[in-house]
């Protein structure tokens, strides 16, 4: 893991490039990887949900279960290199901010129709929302002990 002042020099790097933006955002995603749990889960669809529960709230192969960002990071980065943050600390902040992800059916998140979600803040009263579904690669950690047992 890098600091976020490490994190924002290689952003400031990138966003000279001359390269087309959306290989600026190929490039950011990969260096983000590098931050403290990127792509955070903040919740859950009914529909994803309903699918766990179908399941006896096991993980199983092909579920169809996606993160999907509530905020589009074509646009998050189309922004971040349009108007260059100088400061960390408020890079940091814009970008974070944007960086949540809820659990949705894969029809969900292709149709961009995450309308019905359950926010974990709700139920999250001994505070370990933070610590389930970490980034493992481009997919997400899921254990019986824990992601199991909060979602149940």
């Amino acid at each position: 893991m890098f600091s976020i002042i490490d994190l924002h020099h290689d952003y400031l790097l990138i966003s000279k490039m001359k390269i087309p933006t959306k290989r600026k955002a190929r490039l950011i995603t990969e260096l983000l990887a590098e931050s403290d749990n990127p792509w955070r889960v903040i919740g859950i669809t009914e529909k994803a949900f309903k699918v766990f529960s179908e399941n006896d709230f096991d993980r199983i192969p092909r579920m169809r279960i996606n993160r999907a960002h509530l905020v589009n990071r074509i646009e998050t980065f189309t922004h971040l290199f349009e108007k260059i943050y100088t400061d960390p600390n408020e890079w940091w902040n814009y970008y974070y901010d944007r960086d949540k992800t809820i659990l949705s059916t894969s029809s969900e998140n292709m149709t961009n129709d995450l309308s019905s979600i359950i926010y974990f803040d709700r139920f999250d009263f001994f505070n370990v929302k933070d610590n389930l579904f970490k980034t493992v690669g481009f997919t997400w950690s899921y254990s019986k002990k824990k992601e199991k047992q909060f979602l149940m």
